[in-house]
C-alpha cells in the first residue's frame, strides 16, 4: 500500500459535528459527499439507506470512542470514499464498550475487497489511542485530512 491514501479530502472532514444522534451524524458525513460533487443529491439517498441498513444490523462502534458506519458494496460510489467528523461530546452509536463516539468514519465503498482494505487501515488508525486523542485538536478540516493521511502512512 502506499504512504499516502488519497482517501482523507479535507471536504469529507468535519472537525465539528453538529449532529445529536447516530443517523444525524451519518446524513451530516454522506453530506460532504454531496457538497463536494462526489455523489448527487439523489445517490446520497441511497447511500444514507445501505449505511443505515447495515447499522441496524449491529453497531459499528468499535470502542474508545471511534464509530466505523459504512456501504461495502455500494452501487452510489466509484472505488471508496471516506468522510470523517469529531463530535465534541459524543454521540450514543451502541458502541461495544457502550462509550459514546467522538470520531466517525464513514465509509463507503463500491468494491467489497477494496472496503476491506480500506477499513482495516482505518481501524488501525481509530484503535490508536495517540492518533485519536490528537485528531480532535487539528481544528480544520484542511488539518484532519493531512493528519490522517500522515496517519495512514504510518498504520500500513
Amino acid at each position: 500500500m502506499p504512504a499516502t491514501s488519497n482517501y482523507f479530502d479535507e471536504k469529507h472532514c468535519i472537525p465539528s459535528l453538529t449532529g445529536e444522534t447516530k443517523d444525524e451524524v451519518i446524513t451530516e458525513l454522506i453530506q460532504c459527499f454531496v457538497a463536494s460533487g462526489a455523489i448527487s443529491e439523489d445517490e446520497s439517498i441511497d447511500l444514507g439507506v445501505e449505511v443505515l441498513a447495515r447499522e441496524n444490523e449491529g453497531t459499528t462502534g468499535i470502542g474508545k470512542g471511534v464509530a466505523m458506519p459504512h456501504a461495502r458494496n455500494s452501487g452510489v460510489v466509484d472505488g471508496a470514499l471516506i468522510a470523517v467528523g469529531v463530535h465534541e461530546t459524543g454521540v450514543d452509536f451502541d458502541a461495544l464498550d457502550g462509550a459514546p463516539v467522538n470520531v466517525v468514519f464513514l465509509i463507503a465503498a463500491s468494491d467489497p475487497q477494496e472496503y476491506l482494505r480500506v477499513a482495516g487501515r482505518v481501524a488501525k488508525i481509530g484503535r490508536d489511542d495517540i492518533e485519536m486523542r490528537a485528531l480532535p485538536r487539528q481544528g480544520t478540516a484542511e488539518r484532519m485530512a493531512s493528519f490522517l493521511e500522515q496517519a495512514w502512512g504510518s498504520n500500513p
